[in-house]
């Protein structure tokens, strides 16, 4: 077939043609396919992170986009429909994919690079004339079967064709260079799409303007070869399939690497994350695999296991365990390396709790290890030096303290054991002191000598006071020696009452002291130490009659009963001088009163109230008080009525 620009003959003279709209419709669907492709693997090759892989990229990239061109190119051929029958020249055929593979080449190297030149936009052109050599060796390749067929090219058409290409194929570059750059991934998918469309109308648009640059006529010599094999509609078929197959394949092949390279990256980003949260514990963190290798520590654990070697990663567990031991890191192990290896590999693989070795410089390090299902086992390595040099001291301070505590027991068992025997011993000779001026007192009021009597009454009664004062120190010598008894009894609680009531209305009156007694006529009979509840009596009521002056004292008994047993509630108030709440606080407190003006004031020993509250207890019940300065006090005597 002859080629050549047009000649002037009578265009009336070409051969009507036409085009099959679908295939038309193919062709630019396969164009825009290859078009996307090309700017999905254009992405790839930006982001490929070695040269190797750049270059595979480019090369699968440049064949995808070849072959989708030139399907669009051969197809669009195959649209055309003449008044002649058309064969196609293999070698022609076959040879017009280059020149396309080769700038499609070029113009992937241009628009995967990081930044766009004005050479880019220049070499444009190349793609274009690529395109266009694709073109025209494609239509060198058609040959008339039954008739010569002549082409000639319309040059000033032709002209117009080249537009069709280096404009529409800048703007779709500059169009995907900004969309693959954006860094927040916004319209990606639409902006690729729309910049694949331009470039396969652009594709499509320079064929088909080439086409009408065209124009074909038949040749007067019929051919001497035989007529074609060839089948439209397989070759449409097959090489569309394929096409579409190479694309989609490629399509496919990138969106694959993409979410690959996006989930690497997440695991990188991930990974590094974990090691700045490792790195910044403050402790030693490792975690060995399941067959006992380091899997991933931290600098801290590092530090503390300092082996004379770098702690790198897959080095066994017994290795670093060893090396510290050798290197006399661990105090544990000296002397007995072997043995305390297997207890510490036997302890690692098989954790319970946490505990305690010694380091070297006096360093302790807590150790808390946990077996982790399918995964291996975590440690954390603590630095509690402090802490154990703290404990150290507290248990020396603590031993100290229970020495200083036995000793002092020891002191109050010689105190209270002396306090009993010199009691003891005090009151057989008070006792003749009492009797003895009391026979004398007796002689002398009888003998009408009132200047000795005088002072017999005071030696009486200063005797009188004094062995008061040994009996309770005998008491509460007794009660902190465990040796004071009980002596239970049932007892006829008004008679006890009135018999109280009858010894201290001598001590309340003296104040001018008015007594009020609430008490039921009839009660019922209760077992207790009859003399133990006279001495709590005694006390206090005799206190409120010493401490109240010219006001009012009322002694109340009352019967409590619960499901559990029945209780004797006694309650003595008076007006008296009352207590602040320091005061309240100790007043139960041995050898301790108000203050000291109450002492000098008032006397006694501050023993009554201290053996008061420890009868109580020891019979079961308990005492409390209420106080008010200026207003008064309230005691309140709680005590079972049968004393198991």
């Amino acid at each position: 077939m002859n080629h050549y620009f047009y000649d002037g003959r009578d265009l009336s003279l070409a051969l009507d043609t036409r085009y099959d709209d679908r295939l038309v419709a193919l062709s630019i669907a396969i164009a825009v396919l290859a078009a996307y492709a090309a700017l999905c693997i254009a992405g790839r090759i930006r982001a490929a992170d070695s040269d190797i892989k750049r270059r595979l990229w480019l090369l699968a990239g440049s064949l995808t986009m070849g072959i989708g061109v030139w399907a669009m190119h051969f197809i669009g051929m195959l649209a055309l429909k003449l008044p002649i029958a058309v064969s196609y020249d293999l070698l022609y055929t076959l040879l017009s994919m280059m020149p396309i593979i080769l700038s499609s080449y070029v113009g992937l190297e241009l628009i995967s690079r990081p930044k766009i030149s004005k050479i880019a936009f220049f070499l444009c052109v190349v793609m274009a004339f690529g395109i266009s050599t694709m073109h025209f060796i494609g239509m060198a390749a058609m040959q008339g079967i039954s008739r010569q067929l002549i082409m000639q090219y319309e040059p000033k058409l032709l002209l117009v064709t080249s537009p069709f290409v280096v404009v529409p194929w800048g703007f779709a570059l500059a169009i995907d260079f900004f969309v693959d750059n954006d860094k927040k991934g916004r319209r990606t998918l639409w902006a690729k799409t729309g910049a694949a469309l331009i470039m396969g109308f652009a594709f499509s648009g320079m064929h088909y303007s080439a086409m009408a640059a065209t124009y074909f006529f038949a040749g007067d010599v019929a051919p001497v070869w035989s007529p074609s094999s060839l089948n439209s509609k397989e070759l449409v078929f097959w090489v569309s399939s394929a096409s579409v197959l190479v694309i989609s394949l490629a399509i496919f092949i990138t969106i694959v690497d993409s979410r690959l390279q996006q989930a690497i990256r997440g695991e990188e980003v991930s990974r590094s994350r974990m090691r700045e949260a490792i790195e910044s514990i403050a402790d030693g963190f490792s975690l060995f695999d399941m067959e006992d290798c380091l899997v991933e520590c931290n600098q801290r654990y590092r530090e503390i296991m300092t082996i004379g070697t770098p702690i790198m990663q897959a080095m066994p567990f017994e290795t670093i365990m060893r090396g510290a031991a050798q290197a006399g890191l661990i105090l544990d192990a000296d002397g007995r390396l072997e043995e305390w290896l297997a207890e510490r590999m036997a302890r690692h693989r098989m954790p319970r709790g946490n505990f305690v070795e010694h380091f070297r410089g006096d360093r302790w390090i807590r150790v808390s290890e946990r077996r982790v299902w399918n995964t291996g086992t975590v440690a954390i390595r603590t630095d509690i030096t402090e802490l154990k040099q703290t404990e150290i001291k507290l248990s020396k301070a603590i031993a100290e303290a229970q020495k200083a505590r036995a000793a002092a027991e020891v002191a109050n068992s010689a105190k209270t054991a002396f306090l009993a025997t010199m009691s003891h011993e005090l009151r057989t000779p008070m006792n003749a002191i009492i009797g003895y001026s009391e026979m004398l007192l007796e002689d002398a009021l009888a003998a009408k000598q009132e200047a000795y009597a005088s002072d017999l009454l005071k030696i009486h009664s200063s005797a009188v006071h004094l062995m008061s004062l040994i009996n309770e120190l005998l008491d509460l010598s007794k009660i902190e020696a465990g040796k004071m008894e009980l002596c239970l009894e049932e007892i006829d609680l008004p008679l006890v009452i009135n018999e109280v009531i009858n010894t201290v209305q001598p001590i309340v009156d003296k104040n001018a002291n008015k007594l009020s007694i609430q008490c039921p006529d009839i009660m019922p009979m209760i077992k207790t130490d009859s003399i133990k509840l006279r001495q709590i009596l005694l006390n206090l009521l005799s206190n409120a009659g010493k401490f109240t002056h010219g006001g009012e004292i009322n002694f109340t008994v009352m019967e409590e009963n619960s499901p559990e047993a029945g209780w004797i509630v006694f309650k003595v108030s008076d007006t008296g001088i009352g207590m602040s709440t320091e005061q309240v606080d100790k007043v139960f407190d041995a050898f301790t009163q108000a203050d000291n003006s109450t002492t000098r004031k008032y006397g006694g020993t501050g023993l009554g109230l201290t053996i008061t509250k420890k009868l109580c207890e020891m019979m079961g019940g308990s005492i409390s008080v209420e106080s008010v300065p200026a207003v008064g006090s309230v005691f309140t005597v709680k005590l079972p009525a049968v004393i198991a």
